[in-house]
């Protein structure tokens, strides 16, 4: 019934097309995510360390872009910048066709990280515009959950690409994540035009430039960020090779157990959600999610070696675990990239925040293919520990962001 609820919309019309929008977006992106990786390696003809480094490579270029482009977002408008990101990304899908080296692969990637962060900033000032007051948290959550709908629908379409694993059928793949690109644009095209939240005149005042890149507060929560997000890479990237490499369950499990913990997100984030009111307790979802990822990967670990059924098995409960602390994790943490950021500059706070994902993904996949593949079991181990100490990092962040200002009104 939650998921009928999430498909049903906001009845906003802006919302609504926001959430379209983010509906087809996401159900390219789980095209890639669930196959994306094999495709690379079955079908490109690379192997999982060329991967690693080819991915790793083309994210570091994204590092910056999404700083750059939300602060354009904020001065020129972000349903702009989120069109031309959005056709860029759909471009750098159609060049994954042509992809056979580590090279080719850090370009076309170096190209979709800047136009993906640029495309997350923007739609973040997006959201921060659309959104009634009082109801940022409620939206966000919601957009959210649509985005795993989103990605279920995607992930069904992989298990098939899977199950053919042929070259032809890894090529529709990238067809239709580029087309999703493309028609997400469109919608956001209907979105009403809107004045800039900050003048470009005063892009070159002193006291306004680059003014999220001064916040210490938020820079240190965006480096825990990014540490706490490895999670995300796990699995996108990590558990289809860990099934494929170091266990006997069968090969297509691995876009089943994508689809599981996309339906999972969808169901359960809106009602975790709700829960969230202000960035304390914000803080207290991302510090309980630790421990439970902890625990996930130790079952991921002890799948090695069982029998198939046994290992599905163990597989199938820790993507339900993992789904969970994904879910605190992502509700919690969505929520204080906003509360901790100046409204009127939402874009270059977005895009600072994005530094966290681009981190990750550009250090994440060779970083966790080497811990988790090519070491093994431990590495599982000491991937929650970190994972953990990073959620008790952005807890302890948020407290001596609150602190700093009540020192603020007080001096006032």
């Amino acid at each position: 019934m939650r998921l009928f609820g999430v498909l049903r919309g906001p009845s906003d019309p802006e919302q609504r097309l926001l959430s379209i929008m983010t509906l087809v977006n996401m159900a390219g992106s789980g095209l890639y995510f669930a196959a994306g990786t094999l495709y690379l390696t079955r079908s490109a003809g690379m192997t999982p360390a060329q991967v690693g480094l080819g991915l790793t490579l083309g994210g570091l270029c994204g590092l910056v872009g999404g700083v750059v482009i939300g602060d354009q977002a904020d001065r020129h408008g972000a349903r702009e910048v989120v069109i031309v990101a959005t056709l860029v990304e759909a471009v750098a899908a159609c060049a994954l066709i042509a992809v056979h080296s580590v090279v080719a692969l850090a370009i076309v990637a170096g190209v979709a990280a800047v136009a993906g962060a640029g495309n997350g900033s923007g739609r973040g000032a997006l959201i921060g515009l659309v959104a009634k007051e009082g109801e940022g948290a409620k939206l966000r959550g919601y957009l959210r959950a649509v985005t795993n709908v989103g990605l279920a629908i995607g992930t069904i379409g992989a298990a098939v690409v899977l199950a053919l694993d042929t070259r032809a059928a890894y090529v529709g793949m990238l067809v239709a994540d580029a087309l999703s690109f493309v028609l997400a644009a469109a919608i956001v095209w209907r979105l009403p035009r809107r004045a800039p939240t900050r003048a470009a005149e005063d892009a070159t005042a002193d006291d306004r430039r680059w003014i999220a890149l001064r916040d210490k507060h938020y820079l240190a929560l965006t480096l825990s960020a990014a540490v706490a997000s490895l999670q995300y890479e796990v699995p996108i990237v990590v558990l289809p090779l860990w099934v494929t490499l170091h266990t006997h369950a069968p090969r297509w499990s691995a876009a089943v157990l994508f689809l599981i913990a996309a339906l999972l997100v969808a169901a359960l984030q809106v009602p975790a959600t709700r829960s969230i009111d202000g960035a304390r307790s914000a803080a207290r979802m991302v510090l309980r999610s630790g421990p439970v990822f902890l625990v996930a990967w130790a079952l991921i670990a002890l799948s090695a070696g069982a029998s198939a059924g046994i290992a599905l098995a163990l597989l199938v409960v820790a993507i339900v675990l993992h789904s969970l602390a994904e879910v605190w994790q992502a509700g919690g943490m969505f929520e204080l990239s906003f509360a901790l950021a100046q409204p009127e500059a939402q874009g270059q706070y977005q895009g600072v925040f994005g530094l966290s994902m681009g981190i990750t993904e550009a250090a994440g996949p060779a970083l966790l293919i080497g811990l988790c593949i090519t070491w093994g079991q431990p590495g599982w181990f000491l991937l929650g520990a970190i994972v953990t100490l990073a959620g008790i990092a952005c807890a302890r962040i948020e407290r001596w962001s609150a602190a700093g200002r009540e020192v603020a009104v007080a001096a006032v």
